[in-house]
């Protein structure tokens, strides 16, 4: 799926949230069905927010816009992240297929 704005972001070098590789966008979808993350204003949460530590406005938030400007906690998604090919796993704290995907 090489057709979608992350991808497009990914290729162009871009640094926002939405291509760092702790972003979810799954985990506010309203879509059930594997396809393409789609919230209802766009938000997604970040694997990397620490909630020991105090909420701020730039490095540590648990709800984000893929489009904010990244933190210090940014690392450069996978291209099969770009590609929704795979995901960030917080349990593992590795990249893994991506379940949502048929």
């Amino acid at each position: 799926m090489t057709d979608t704005l992350k991808y497009d972001e990914y290729k162009q070098g871009v640094k926002t949230c939405r291509t760092c590789m702790y972003i979810d966008e799954y985990s506010l979808n309203v879509n059930d069905d594997g396809e393409t993350p789609l919230g209802y204003d766009g938000e997604a949460v970040c694997c990397k927010y620490d909630k020991t530590q105090k909420e701020n406005h730039q490095s540590n938030r648990l709800f984000i816009s893929p489009c904010d400007n990244v933190c210090p906690k940014y690392k450069r998604c996978t291209e099969k992240q770009a590609e929704y090919l795979e995901i960030y796993d917080t349990k593992t704290d590795s990249i893994i297929k991506n379940p949502y995907v048929c």
